[in-house]
């Protein structure tokens, strides 16, 4: 045999034997620094329930469209393909709200998450809602879909109506800094249901909790006057409209919302 035929076959040998005890070891352990944003997959409730298309979307992949109108244009911007509103601890709200795409019915649906800069003082409330186009009686009338303090543990969903009626429920989640959520709601002429993270929550069908207005989307990040706030972030991965041309695929059925008194109409 020739000195590299010998020198190939030694090679050979070397590697299936490294291949072999690689094999015979135990698999490598999940990395304990992983970190899961959701155990439930896909994360939205229109796969879920299989609503089609989104017929409006905003994924945010662009600098900030102009059909946003917002209060504090310092502080609200597309930020990592993400929609990003900031509030400083001097307090007051910051806002963005969309124009141009109002809707009597549907399902809107958006994947939010939040975050304090900080300990010491009043966290920011991050609010996802509906808001109508005419008629806005200081919120008696729209549609939260989210209302939670920064670092908090619960978030509460309202259907407002008037002339105080408040519909409401609210359910523990984690709500850490940077931990994705998603909330959406389907209104229809004979109910309201809420859905958190693909799972429908409420159904509400008394026809006192549905108001016929035609609605905006809208988030906020609201400071409690006279408070030291803590500084906070409030970010939507995206935000998506969804007709009602197709029936769930899913029940809805669920329990109805508690009404309560809304002490803030006007």
């Amino acid at each position: 045999m020739s000195h590299v035929r010998l020198v190939r076959f030694a090679v050979a040998a070397a590697v299936v034997s490294s291949l072999a005890a690689t094999l015979a070891q135990p698999a490598a352990a999940p990395r304990d620094d992983t970190v899961s944003v959701s155990t439930t997959y896909p994360t939205n409730a229109a796969k879920i329930f299989r609503w089609g298309n989104a017929q409006w979307v905003d994924e945010f992949v662009t600098p900030l469209k102009s059909t946003w109108a917002v209060n504090r244009k310092s502080q609200v911007r597309n930020q990592h393909g993400m929609l990003t509103l900031e509030a400083p601890a001097t307090g007051g709200s910051t806002i963005a709200r969309l124009s141009g795409h109002a809707r009597q019915y549907g399902r809107w649906e958006a994947r939010v998450r939040g975050r304090n800069y900080g300990t010491s003082g009043t966290a920011y409330h991050a609010v996802w809602e509906l808001t109508p186009t005419s008629g806005y009686h200081c919120g008696a009338r729209s549609i939260v879909l989210s209302d939670y303090a920064l670092g908090g543990s619960r978030a509460a969903m309202h259907v407002r109506t008037l002339p105080n009626r408040d519909f409401t429920v609210s359910k523990p989640l984690a709500l850490a800094d940077n931990q994705f959520h998603t909330y959406a709601i389907e209104v229809t002429p004979d109910h309201i249901s809420w859905f958190v993270d693909t799972k429908v929550i409420r159904t509400e069908r008394r026809s006192a909790a549905r108001t016929g207005a035609t609605y905006n989307a809208r988030f906020r990040l609201v400071g409690s006057p006279g408070q030291k706030m803590i500084p906070g972030r409030m970010q939507m991965d995206w935000v998506r409209y969804y007709t009602l041309d197709r029936a769930n695929a899913k029940p809805i059925t669920a329990p109805q919302l508690t009404e309560r008194t809304f002490t803030g109409a006007c």
